[in-house]
């Protein structure tokens, strides 16, 4: 038996996380200045990959992120706790935080199993653009997450995004995409995923704004259909250098994630 599911989860560049809600409020001005911010998150997930195969995984994130001028750059760890079948691997990383489960196993019991995820580094560049705000970034996943335990694959994944956005006075529409390279496990097979996005930031006053987006990942194996959600987030300033934010989605389809729900915080130093 081999099971293949992608599902978003976090710092996804076609999300609605407090990244891209870092995007809405620099928008329009570009800082020479270079500033830090630790980041935190925590985010839960439950969905199934087939009949008696469900799972319920919380990730808890920390990281620290970057930016200078028209470049930015993050480095985020999470602490994985699952409750999944025996045979899948939950690897965290990848272009959008993508966890990838698979399976060559005949095993269907539940289990549950802790430890680190793996480190995902990340950086983008704004584009000097007139008019739109225009992004390209990298990502790379480093697998130092147990391939024991299932909590990774002990590859590494790599891949590039891209982000076009525009201000049209409290409205912010935004399309993404992205290509991911899949480490392939020992003994699977897997493709690389081609990724998208569309949606709109609606800017509430000078710090918060509400984000809703759809969001496509392609499977990483053609014995399982790709993955389609729709997302739902909000953010604000707690004060100038502290932002929440809160997010959510729903699957729309087998594939996809039923639930997804998510608490994250930035704060500068």
């Amino acid at each position: 038996m081999r099971i293949h599911l992608i599902l978003p989860i976090f710092l996804a560049a076609a999300s609605p996380s407090l990244a891209q809600d870092s995007s809405v409020e620099e928008h329009s001005t570009v800082k020479d200045e270079t500033r830090f911010h630790l980041l935190a998150g925590v985010e839960h997930v439950e969905g199934d990959v087939g009949e008696g195969l469900d799972y319920k995984t919380t990730f808890a994130t920390t990281g620290v992120a970057m930016t200078s001028g028209r470049f930015s750059a993050s480095a985020s760890l999470p602490y994985i706790s699952s409750t999944a079948p025996q045979e899948v691997i939950i690897n965290q990383g990848g272009l959008f935080g993508t966890p990838l489960l698979g399976s060559n196993g005949s095993q269907t019991g539940q289990v549950k199993r802790e430890g680190i995820g793996d480190l995902s580094l990340n950086a983008a560049y704004q584009l000097p653009v007139s008019g739109v705000d225009a992004r390209i970034g990298a990502s790379v996943k480093l697998p130092t997450a147990s391939r024991e335990k299932g909590l990774g694959t002990g590859k590494v994944d790599y891949g590039v995004n891209g982000q076009l956005s525009k201000k049209m006075g409290s409205i912010v529409p935004f399309v993404g995409a992205g290509y991911t390279i899949i480490g392939e496990p020992d003994n699977f097979a897997t493709r690389n995923i081609v990724s998208g996005t569309a949606g709109s930031h609606l800017l509430l006053g000078k710090s918060s704004a509400l984000t809703a987006s759809y969001s496509y990942e392609q499977s990483a194996s053609t014995s399982i259909g790709d993955s389609q959600s729709f997302n739902m987030g909000f953010g604000t300033n707690l004060t100038r250098s502290v932002r929440i934010g809160v997010d959510g989605a729903v699957g729309l389809s087998d594939a996809a994630p039923d639930t997804r729900v998510g608490l994250k915080l930035r704060v500068g130093i």
